[in-house]
């Protein structure tokens, strides 16, 4: 009974129900979305705005107002300006209610809305652009060719942001977990838009794995293109660790067995912890 519990608790756990649903072959049915009193008091306040304001285009086309030609000019451009900003403001609501919302994974939910927006602002400041623009395809145009130069100039840290998007949604590792990317290797302590660091393990100046007391940084574009070694898995907190000796032919095979397991397993020894390494299967080569 006692097992059972342990394990129905452990299957509770965040981490280990996500690795749950990394190795199952079959994904369970999401609960469908359901937007909150507060989310369609701001979808019906987004609605109310888009027929006040396409009313007011429209009014204008008909020279309602008197305004000057330059003037309608001016105002249909901030009228439409706006109506296009009120669609994407209602857009980004709709991925944080609908989408965002329903994962479970706290910190990539809160990460994503960071990225929602940031890509909400700069939305918002390419329509304000093409509303001063006499023209849009002057504004595109003048965007395009900024994009162009910045993508050129800024390409190492854009791909270094596509790597941390990348880490957000397949976490091939988290803050906590002991890693091996590379020539580095160690715990990670962070994981910020451009770099990940490293608490070093090992490293040149020592033949065990305990930390070096270096902090290693890497940009998140290493990501896409090295393979990521993670010992932090959480259905098996483990790492097998090969602990060869010799043995005698005429050592007693048996009580050297039941000897190193009684050893191995003996209450309070650090290696019986989650976490710990743990000697594979015992083996014996008799020779001399």
């Amino acid at each position: 009974m006692n097992d059972k519990a342990e394990v129905q608790e452990l299957k509770e756990q965040e981490d280990v129900k996500t690795a749950l649903k990394q190795t199952t072959g079959t994904k369970e049915a999401a609960p469908k979305p359901v937007a909150q009193v507060q989310d369609k008091l701001w979808f019906g306040t987004y609605i109310l705005f888009l027929l006040g304001l396409s009313a007011l285009l429209y009014l204008v086309g008909l020279d309602f107002f008197a305004v000057g030609p330059d003037n309608v000019s001016l105002l249909r451009r901030l009228l439409t300006g706006a109506i296009v900003i009120v669609l994407v403001l209602a857009l980004a609501k709709s991925i944080r209610v609908y989408m965002i919302s329903q994962i479970e994974n706290k910190p990539a939910r809160y990460n994503l809305e960071r990225v929602l927006n940031l890509i909400l602002v700069l939305a918002i400041e390419i329509i304000g652009l093409s509303v001063l623009s006499a023209t849009w395809y002057t504004a595109l145009v003048s965007l395009g060719i900024l994009s162009l130069i910045l993508g050129f100039a800024l390409q190492t840290p854009i791909t270094s942001l596509i790597g941390w998007v990348y880490l957000l949604i397949r976490q091939p590792y988290r803050v906590g977990d002991r890693i091996k990317i590379g020539e580095a290797k160690g715990d990670v302590i962070d994981v910020s838009y451009l770099d990940t660091t490293l608490w070093e393990v090992g490293g040149p100046y020592l033949s065990t794995e305990h930390p070096s007391g270096r902090i290693i940084k890497f940009p998140n574009s290493l990501v896409l293109n090295e393979t990521v070694y993670n010992y932090s898995w959480p259905l098996f907190p483990y790492i097998w660790n090969e602990i060869k000796f010799q043995v005698a032919y005429d050592s007693d095979l048996e009580f050297l067995a039941r000897t190193m397991q009684h050893r191995r397993r003996r209450p309070g020894r650090a290696d019986a912890q989650p976490g710990a390494r743990l000697p594979r299967p015992i083996t014996t080569n008799p020779g001399g």
